[in-house]
């Protein structure tokens, strides 16, 4: 959605559904200047926290895990100076991307389903990075300042509305609002699109991955829009429209790299299969479309679709074949950890729990600290009501990843069945931090004070995360 968020970083719409009521700072007025990497860094958060509260995040520790190995690898070939990421996965299976100030990327889980290879999915988070490191929202800023103030509040609720309620909502709010210089917002989006293909080339080829993929995906993608119109457009499409001059600039681009052959990643096409496998709303149509691809293709792809195959029959509970396939995986691949997680899982909703802590405990011996394993561990713990064990596992979790809703969530269904009601009230409030409800934040620390009242040092400090809140708050 890139080339929408600069026509909105432009000033050409308003909108108020989000922003009536919010105290935010106006940016590129004649006095702002060019926002700086701390401003940008505080606008990503609030819009990061706007996401969480507005669109449906996917809650999966293997796909999230993926991920930030995959976007950090990029970003470690980028032009990025500042590499403090976060990545957002939401529950949506259209395509989309998206990169915000402030090292935010979100991505969509159908992003999955576009992307064949990891090379191609590479390039699309490749080309989000770029506008990242070139900082084409502080330098569209500097553009547009001359034109029209912007409200940062609206900024943002464009932005979201874009994102979570899709296309033709964003391009009609567009289509109504009063434009100033539409010709040359497009025209500076289109640079920025330009510059934005240019640098993600270079990153995936720095990163020793496919500099072709960038062509490669722009024809995959235009070929899925060929036949499609109205709201069947791909939601990336309608934000980055491909051209048969945008694909030859790709090209054109790395007519000068040696052609190479990459072989399919497992990892990758494990987490393809994996996406579709928890989201998809049939688990047993699902499931024979798995069982009928088995013998099909090459060795990545059958076994990428024989782990498919283990995750649909997990939630259609049929345990015992599903057992079957996994204990082919675990034999061929050994060490694979989302084979071992899915095993514990098979047993986990057999009602068999203690088999399956046992399995993850053995796993964790050997990859200590892994985030999907240590996630799928204290989970297992809570099935088995043994919320003190979870409570080791999430805590130490928590201070690595203290930006990680999906911990706080599991933490105050911990702190409940441990019966430490003011841990779940403090656990809550950071869970509603994150999502951008800092009255819900304080209401929640409020009703946990008096429960510690003869404990000076939690009480204390309590006390300074109210105000550390009522900071976030007062800024916001």
């Amino acid at each position: 959605m890139a080339q929408l968020f600069l026509l909105l970083i432009l000033g050409l719409f308003n909108l108020q559904v989000w922003a009536e009521g919010q105290d935010l700072p106006s940016l590129g007025d004649s006095t702002s200047g060019i926002v700086s990497l701390e401003q940008e860094r505080l606008i990503g958060q609030q819009f990061l926290r706007s996401i969480r509260a507005r669109a449906p995040t996917l809650d999966d520790a293997i796909l999230q895990d993926y991920l930030e190995h995959l976007i950090y690898r990029l970003a470690s070939n980028s032009q990025l100076t500042d590499r403090r990421l976060e990545v957002v996965l939401i529950k949506n299976a259209s395509l989309n991307a998206f990169a915000a100030p402030g090292g935010i990327v979100g991505i969509h889980h159908g992003l999955f389903f576009y992307g064949e290879t990891e090379h191609e999915m590479s390039a699309i988070l490749s080309h989000e990075l770029a506008h990242l490191s070139q900082r084409h929202f502080a330098r569209q800023l500097a553009t547009g300042k001359k034109n029209t103030v912007i409200s940062v509040a609206g900024l943002l609720a464009g932005i979201i509305l874009a994102a979570t309620a899709g296309g033709e909502l964003g391009m009609a709010a567009l289509a109504g609002s009063q434009a100033i210089g539409q010709n040359q917002a497009l025209k500076y989006s289109r640079d920025r699109e330009a510059e934005a293909d240019r640098i993600g080339i270079y990153t995936l080829a720095d990163a020793e991955m496919d500099p072709r993929a960038m062509a490669y995906m722009f024809e995959r993608l235009q070929r899925a829009s060929r036949y499609s119109s109205g709201n069947r457009i791909p939601e990336f499409l309608r934000t980055h429209p491909v051209t048969k001059s945008r694909i030859a600039d790709s090209y054109n681009q790395t007519r000068n790299y040696p052609k190479e052959t990459f072989p399919p990643s497992l990892d990758y096409q494990l987490m393809r299969a994996r996406a579709r496998a928890i989201t998809v709303t049939n688990a047993s149509e699902q499931a024979a479309r798995f069982a009928s691809k088995l013998h099909l293709g090459g060795e990545v792809q059958k076994t990428a679709n024989q782990y498919g195959l283990v995750l649909t029959l997990t939630r259609e509970l049929d345990f015992d074949t599903a057992r079957m396939h996994i204990a082919r995986l675990r034999k061929e691949y050994p060490l694979n950890i989302p084979f071992r997680i899915a095993e514990a899982q098979i047993y986990k909703a057999a009602q068999q729990p203690e088999i399956a802590l046992d399995l993850l405990e053995e796993s964790l011996e050997l990859s200590i600290n892994n985030y999907p394993l240590s996630v799928a561990y204290a989970e297992t713990f809570l099935d088995a009501r043994k919320p003190h064990a979870a409570l080791e596992v999430l805590i130490p979790l928590s201070v690595n990843r203290p930006r990680d809703e999906y911990l706080w969530y599991l933490l105050a269904e911990a702190y409940g069945l441990a019966n430490n009601i003011p841990g779940v009230h403090e656990a809550r409030a950071e869970f509603f931090v994150l999502n951008g409800n800092f009255d819900q934040a304080i209401k929640q620390l409020g009703y946990a004070l008096p429960l510690v009242r003869h404990n000076f040092q939690q009480s204390a400090r309590i006390k300074q995360r109210m105000e550390d809140i009522w900071t976030l708050k007062d800024g916001s």
